[in-house]
């Protein structure tokens, strides 16, 4: 299984910031691989056994039920690699140390309702996946969701939603440190590599006062300084982040550029 080119160190390292990005295969195999990868990474992490257990049973969930509804069960419609369901995991800061796993698939998105996932028929023998991820991490503190994106893996970016949970990292853990931050201009350089892989290849950057502005598109802009990173999300208002969080900065931002296409089209990619 291959990962996805790393932009700084190993990419499969995720204690030390990585942001690995695992093929999962189109097949009822998915689930197992998926379950396995969990595992392994949180082993590195010195996750506690019960959080690992439960956190596999969730992505098992997540991954399954991607494979059954975001592909039915079959081939993507493309029948190309592309936009085949893939396996992402960091970890992100802000007010508490979390490792996030996600699971994207290139199916139709499906609103969700803010009630949460809807409850299947009290006969039904499937259908509760996402039910069932959303008990297994409520119960540790974490979350769950869905959000529109673009795919990692392949020749190039592919429109498609991504299901992730987040569970916190006990303080007892090693991984519960905070990492030294890059400097500014390395959380920049690793910011700018990491749009461009998303198909965001028109970014406009600019460096002086000890800062970097890089304008992703018309509206959307992220600023990168010694004290943090800020970007605005219309909705949301600005939205500031630590350096150690250059990944979460750019998947908010993915997401809201994904967003955006849904609504407006896509003519700024060019894809």
């Amino acid at each position: 299984m291959t990962a996805a080119p790393s932009v700084s160190g190993d990419p499969h390292d995720v204690r030390i910031g990585g942001f690995p990005a695992w093929p999962l295969p189109l097949d009822a195999t998915g689930a197992r691989i998926a379950r396995s990868l969990v595992r392994t990474v949180f082993g590195e992490l010195g996750m506690p056994g019960e959080l690992t257990y439960d956190a596999t049973l969730a992505i098992s969930e997540l991954a399954t039920n991607a494979y059954v509804h975001g592909y039915g069960g079959g081939r993507p419609a493309t029948g190309s690699p592309a936009g085949r369901p893939e396996m992402w995991a960091y970890l992100r800061w802000g007010a508490r140390p979390e490792v996030v796993l996600k699971i994207f698939d290139s199916g139709p998105w499906r609103e969700m309702g803010a009630e949460g996932p809807s409850r299947p028929p009290l006969t039904a023998e499937s259908g509760r996946g996402l039910e069932v991820a959303h008990a297994l991490t409520a119960v540790h503190g974490g979350q769950w969701g869905t959000h529109r994106t673009w795919s990692r893996l392949g020749a190039r970016p592919v429109t498609g939603k991504a299901a992730f949970i987040t569970l916190p990292i006990p303080s007892r853990c090693p991984a519960a440190t905070m990492p030294l931050p890059r400097s500014p201009r390395e959380t920049a350089d690793r910011i700018h590599r990491l749009l461009e892989t998303r198909g965001l290849n028109r970014l406009q950057r600019t460096e002086g006062h000890g800062m970097t502005v890089i304008c992703v598109r018309a509206g959307v802009h992220m600023w990168v300084r010694e004290d943090g990173i800020l970007h605005y999300v219309p909705g949301r208002g600005g939205v500031r982040l630590a350096l150690c969080d250059g990944i979460e900065a750019v998947e908010q931002v993915v997401r809201h550029c994904a967003d955006l296409d849904a609504t407006y089209g896509s003519p700024e990619r060019g894809r």
